[in-house]
């Protein structure tokens, strides 16, 4: 049904030229100076509304010789992804699909953090080899400080072959004097797009049928002062005269002007099409089903007429199925509406969300319910969505439920804290906090009046909220637990809040997106109570997949690779964002699946679980996920001593030292540095990893920054500074022990499992002392998870005094020996419980279950 593709066919009529209209105006002189332009490197079109901005774009973009990029804005534009997800969108359109380096450097896009796209996006427009356009139509709505300045920043380094135009009903001051002095920019304004006599005459012969003699023309054009809409109103207005009316416009502001023509050309309809205009006024696209549920059974013909009698009704898909009004027109009929029938579009958009509602439209049924202030009713689809994830973003929650009074909210303490957490998700902390201080109070003042479940459910919210911005915005995930055991006390089901999915890159990891502060993590017994109770409260939502994935990234970093896989795969398999962004679930748990069978040492299913994901991103059109997986299957290959996938990799998405880089992009220019170290770029791969640690330490990435700290001490070791080397690696090491962290430092290989082993043997010779160095236990159980233990003579010599105390080597020798306990006890005079306590304790730094694996594994460990 047409109905069910809506939201594909807008998307298609934001980047599709418009329509080639019935018998145009010629308009050669601004032709031409469109066409002058081009030889710089931008054009921009300001006029108010009506002038035929994009009337005359249409008809230029349709007679150029080069292809055509279009993108027609709006308010919602004003978001930095979404801005340049559609201007994607439109040169994809224009010159086919952009590389995977692009879309490496887009999936990384976020506020403050532009330039690598935009720059990503100049490298491959510099290589077309024909001249494009650009064309951004409305761009007057754009106010967004990051977008105008990543689009002038992209006009400031634009490639000589792409022309750029906007037009506009003003400049917000984004064209610089400096790009008009330089001749970059060429305007026209409203003085040049007015309709100049010959126009005039034109317009009336072609699209009026109607010649007219030069006093009426001087009529017309001084009334409306060149005016295109004016000029098309006054036509209108005379398609039912004999004889041409001798108007007289009164003077006011252009407004009045538009609302005088507008009346003019509607009162000369026939009474059934005004009337059909006026119901369906309020729709925000018309479609003929539509149309008849909101204007009667009829409403199909009628809007098939109005389509015959070119009312500024503006087509949104090439099958001519869904229509919108030309804003002025449609401003002037709700205007007209609301006139006529005082109150009256209330009922309209009743009709509307009940039409939306039918066809399973819930969201669009929320927008008509709440334009109409049907609170209730919009309560009430509210209701079917609670505990589930909408398809919109949490702007659209927040635009939602502000749209609702606050006291009523309050009535619905679901509501009110779904659209409190909404606030969270859009940044909005300040408002955010006075409305959870006004539900505490609202508790104090009259939660004592309330039964029981119902005081526990409005708590359980309450704590929840609390929690999100406890562990969200102040870091303290101490506090969060408490939060989230509160909440779970006060409401064992879970909650049920609305939820939607924030508008943030695609990330190859859970655990290492979530903020923190260094050094104050959740000790152990607390990370795994906080990540229990986190599964249990969402589970009983459904919503549970993202976290489990979370914890089972946190039990790979402690290598307990079993637990770790369960829950991984438990996460794949999961169902709650099976229709919306799932990616976001099976791109990090396929990548830390592959990661435990690369632990394995079975190749062959760590690719698979890389290929499968990538196989799912080519089918789901998951493009930003091929980057990741591209930089993990890489990385996998140069762990396994394979060079030639790494470099190809880095010709392909072309990353560099100098690039800016966002703390969305830790992962793969992390995997840069690495690459630049293990191909002796020794001094580029220090530099770039400095920055990088810089942006993890402020973007509040703990586990990248420990990531890229044992990368630098690697970095120091080759650079022949061993001390330096062990001092940087003893600081990973007392930030990664509080938290058991183990694989950070194990998926680096050889060269820092020797680093280790280095690292105790002076710790054991008392040659590196610090009152706070991390315990040796701790860092011996760290050097015996390496998949390969030093081979050579040196290391094999001393390959099991690096990992056991003395005492502990000297028991694993009598055991080597097949001398049993009590023998054991004998020889060295020990007793028996702490022979068995040394004997648990060479079972750990070996990980075996018994003494035969102990012997086995201390013979691999000795080569």
């Amino acid at each position: 049904m047409h109905e069910m593709n809506e939201n594909h066919i807008l998307l298609l009529s934001k980047i599709n030229k418009p329509g080639k209209i019935q018998a145009p105006v010629p308009r050669p002189r601004l032709i031409d100076r469109l066409n002058e332009g081009l030889g710089g490197r931008a054009t921009l079109i300001s006029a108010p509304a009506g002038y035929g901005k994009t009337t005359l774009l249409g008809e230029w973009a349709n007679q150029l010789h080069r292809p055509v990029a279009w993108l027609s804005l709006d308010d919602k534009d004003n978001d930095l992804i979404r801005f340049w997800h559609y201007v994607t969108a439109a040169i994809e359109g224009a010159v086919g699909r952009l590389s995977d380096a692009f879309h490496a450097s887009f999936a990384m896009l976020s506020p403050g953090q532009y330039e690598p796209m935009v720059i990503a996006l100049l490298n491959e427009l510099n290589d077309l080899a024909q001249p494009h356009a650009l064309i951004l139509d409305d761009w007057h709505v754009i106010q967004d400080p990051d977008i105008l300045t990543s689009v002038a920043f992209m006009l400031e380094y634009l490639p000589q072959t792409i022309h750029l135009t906007f037009a506009a009903r003003h400049d917000n001051d984004f064209i610089k004097a400096r790009w008009i002095s330089r001749g970059w920019v060429s305007q026209i304004h409203d003085v040049q797009m007015r309709f100049d006599r010959p126009e005039t005459v034109a317009f009336f012969r072609l699209a009026a049928h109607r010649e007219l003699n030069h006093d009426q023309i001087e009529h017309v054009l001084l009334q409306t002062e060149g005016w295109v809409t004016g000029i098309k109103l006054i036509a209108l207005s005379w398609r039912h005269d004999e004889g041409l009316r001798a108007l007289k416009l009164p003077s006011f502001e252009r407004s009045g002007v538009e609302d005088y023509l507008f009346q003019e050309v509607f009162d000369a309809l026939d009474e059934p099409i005004q009337q059909f205009l006026l119901d369906v006024s309020v729709l925000q696209r018309l479609h003929g089903s539509l149309c008849q549920a909101v204007a009667g059974e009829d409403g199909a013909e009628r809007l098939d007429e109005v389509v015959r009698l070119n009312l500024f009704l503006l087509p949104l898909d090439d099958a001519r199925q869904w229509y919108q009004f030309h804003r002025l027109f449609g401003d002037f009929l709700r205007k007209e509406e609301e006139r006529r029938r005082p109150g009256n579009a209330a009922i309209l958009l009743r009709m509307a969300a009940e039409w939306c509602e039918s066809r399973e439209l819930l969201e669009e049924a929320v927008d008509y319910y709440l334009a109409g202030a049907c609170y209730k009713e919009a309560i009430r689809l509210l209701e079917q969505m609670r505990s589930v994830l909408i398809r919109r973003e949490f702007s659209t929650m927040k635009s939602w439920l502000s749209a609702i009074p606050e006291d009523l909210l309050l009535l619905h303490p679901y509501l009110y804290f779904s659209y409190t957490h909404s606030l969270l998700w859009s940044q909005d902390v300040d408002l955010a906090e006075t409305y959870l201080r006004r539900a505490e109070l609202h508790d104090e003042e009259i939660g004592g009046n309330w039964e029981p479940a119902e005081r526990n459910r409005y708590l359980g919210y309450l704590y929840y909220v609390r929690n999100f911005k406890a562990t969200q915005y102040e870091m303290d995930m101490v506090k969060g637990l408490k939060y989230i055991q509160l909440s779970l006390q006060y409401s064992p089901e879970g909650t049920d809040l609305i939820f939607a999915s924030p508008l943030m890159p695609l990330l190859p990891s859970v655990f290492r997106s979530y903020n923190g502060k260094r050094g104050l993590h959740l000790p152990r017994g607390l990370a795994d109570g906080f990540f229990l109770s986190m599964i249990d409260f969402m589970g009983r939502m459904g919503l549970q997949d993202s976290v489990v994935v979370c914890y089972g990234e946190l039990l790979y970093e402690r290598n307990e690779l079993e637990q770790a896989e369960i829950y991984l795969k438990r996460g794949l398999q999961g169902q709650s964002q099976a229709h919306y962004q799932p990616e976001k679930v099976y791109v990090p748990a396929s990548l830390f699946l592959s990661r435990i069978h690369q632990a394995r040492r079975d190749t062959e299913q760590a690719e698979g679980w890389i290929n499968d994901a990538i196989r799912r991103a080519v089918e789901g059109g998951a493009n930003e996920a091929l980057v990741l997986l591209d930089t993990e299957r890489a990385a996998m290959r140069l762990r396994q001593g394979d060079l030639s996938q790494a470099l190809e990799w880095q010709e392909r998405y072309g990353l560099s030292v100098d690039d800016p880089v966002s703390v969305h992009q830790l992962f793969p220019y992390t995997f840069l540095v690495r690459l630049l170290s293990e191909t002796g770029r020794l001094d580029e791969a220090w530099r770039l990893s400095e920055r990088l640690l810089s942006i993890a330490v402020r973007g509040h990435r703990p586990m990248d920054a420990l990531d890229l700290e044992t990368l630098q001490a690697i970095i120091l070791q080759l650079a022949g500074k061993p001390q330096e080397a062990l001092l940087k690696l003893e600081t990973a090491l007392k930030l990664a022990k509080p938290d058991d962290y183990i694989r950070v430092f194990t998926d680096k290989g050889q060269r820092l499992s020797d680093l280790l082993a280095e690292y105790i043997e002076q710790r054991q010779k008392g040659n590196l002392r610090d009152d706070n160095a991390p315990p040796l236990e701790y860092v011996r159980r760290v050097w015996s998870s390496f998949d390969r233990p030093a081979k050579g003579a040196a290391a094999s010599s001393k390959g099991l005094e690096t990992l056991l105390t003395p005492r502990e080597l000297t028991i694993f020798r009598c055991m080597e020996e097949g001398m049993d306990n009590p023998t054991i006890v004998e020889a060295l005079g020990i007793g028996m419980g702490t022979l068995k306590a040394h004997i648990n304790r060479i079972y750990g730094k070996l990980q075996v279950k018994n003494r035969v694996e102990a012997i086995k594994r201390g013979k691999e460990i000795e080569g």
